[in-house]
């Protein structure tokens, strides 16, 4: 709604009390009623509402809060009053305009009205009244220029969503960009976790090397051992066989004095046969 700045009424003395909000002291514009039951201007109360807390009416003084604030649905009778109230335009002074209808009056037919040049989309600074606006605009350059400067604007649009398309295929661009660049990171990431693991892997290569080496060292060395140990083997092997040998001779002599005692075993048993013979022909010679 227009600002009622722009108006007076028009027999302001005769307009119905219960009309009057009780703030402004003006007649109700777009009325709202409170908790206590008084009505205000829905602006005038929310308003008061932000210095005071109790009901302006001194008959009420009620306590209120923005909660208790509702919208007063009233009659179509008291609407059609208040719009049919009798105002006059500060503006052009035209008197008996409907309170209802002073927007429109305004916007479309007060003389006094200041209103912006059409051209002021292409550069216009005029903001004058209604009534010389025909006249400003048959001798405004700008709407004059108005065919080339809309060709201008047009080609300037045209040249704006080149740009605001190579913007997006720009920051389209850099959006793949990044998403490169963070898998080029992620990558280096990875790659240097390799090389990292590579020489963790060298360092284990290095060390089974050095490992091997040792071990290839004490075979040589246990190998050095087994031909000293073979090497006293073979001689062991040969004392052996020396030893064989000696036995042999040995075993070979042992047989023949076992055949030289066996031979001389013979004769001496004879002996003995002979000793028990004679031993028993003297006994029975005793006899």
């Amino acid at each position: 709604m227009i600002s009622s700045s722009f108006y007076e009424y028009v027999d302001r003395e005769n307009i119905d009390p219960d009309l009057i909000c009780r703030i402004c002291r003006s007649p109700l514009i777009d009325p709202i009623l409170v908790q206590c039951g008084d009505t205000y201007c829905r602006l005038c109360i929310e308003k008061y509402m932000g210095s005071g807390s109790n009901c302006p009416s001194q008959l009420c003084n009620q306590l209120l809060s923005t909660d208790h604030l509702t919208p007063n649905p009233p009659p179509r009778l008291v609407i059609s009053i208040l719009d049919k109230l009798q105002v006059r335009c500060q503006l052009c002074k035209k008197t008996n305009i409907n309170r209802g209808t002073f927007d429109e009056h305004i916007k479309t037919s007060c003389s006094e009205y200041r209103i912006d040049c059409p051209g002021k989309n292409i550069g216009c600074q005029w903001f004058g009244p209604r009534n010389v606006y025909d006249e400003h605009t048959q001798t405004c350059l700008f709407e004059k220029l108005r065919s080339m400067v809309d060709i201008l604007y047009k080609v300037i649009e045209n040249q704006r969503l080149d740009i605001e398309k190579l913007q997006k295929q720009t920051e389209q661009q850099t959006t793949e960009i990044g998403q490169q660049k963070t898998e080029i990171e992620l990558q280096k990431t990875k790659l240097e976790q390799q090389t990292t693991e590579l020489g963790q892997l060298n360092t284990q290569v290095a060390q089974q090397k050095a490992q091997l080496e040792q071990q290839k060292t004490e075979l040589g060395q246990q190998k050095i051992e087994i031909e000293l140990k073979k090497s006293k083997f073979e001689q062991l092997e040969a004392q052996l066989k020396q030893q064989q040998i000696q036995i042999g001779g040995i075993q070979s002599q042992i047989q023949n004095q076992n055949n030289e005692i066996a031979s001389i075993r013979k004769p001496i048993t004879i002996l003995q046969e002979e000793i028990s013979k004679l031993k028993s022909a003297a006994l029975w010679l005793c006899k």
